[in-house]
């Protein structure tokens, strides 16, 4: 088995993992979530505080320490980048990748992005995670306001 085989494997694996290990709370909904009818688009949910709820998240739902969540979470408006990052990390990314990836995700778009060019291009790895990260799509600093 070639290494990028097993390495989809061991993604393939870790996501059937996290089916099991979330199916007792995929019925309920987050109190104000919203119906998405965009594939990519993880469940919006309306709280006050979104990026601290993301980071709380993160801190329960990832083995990410205090201040990689911080790093993932810092302007979230949803849980978009905790998804994005659990798939990146489940056999993509490190974890320093996986959260320059997906700091500031909206939706797995930046995986769907980094897959796609490793597939079609011979860029090599930071080229594509410069190209692909969250921010650079969508023309964002760093704490995930729009460049002007």
């Amino acid at each position: 088995m070639s290494t990028r085989s097993a390495l989809s494997w061991a993604a393939l694996v870790a996501s059937l993992a996290a089916c099991e290990r979330d199916a007792p709370t995929i019925s309920s909904e987050p109190r104000g979530a919203r119906l998405q009818t965009a594939g990519l688009v993880p469940v919006q949910t309306e709280e006050d505080f979104p990026a601290l709820g993301c980071y709380e998240r993160a801190r329960d739902r990832t083995l990410l320490a205090q201040n990689d969540a911080y790093l993932l979470c810092i302007g979230a408006t949803s849980d978009a980048p905790i998804a994005c990052y659990e798939r990146a990390s489940a056999g993509l990314l490190l974890s320093a990748q996986a959260i320059e990836l997906c700091r500031c995700a909206e939706s797995l778009a930046p995986i769907a992005c980094y897959e796609r060019a490793t597939q079609e291009t011979t860029l090599t790895q930071p080229a594509i995670l410069a190209l692909c990260s969250a921010t650079a799509m969508q023309r964002l600093y760093p704490n995930c306001t729009p460049v002007r």
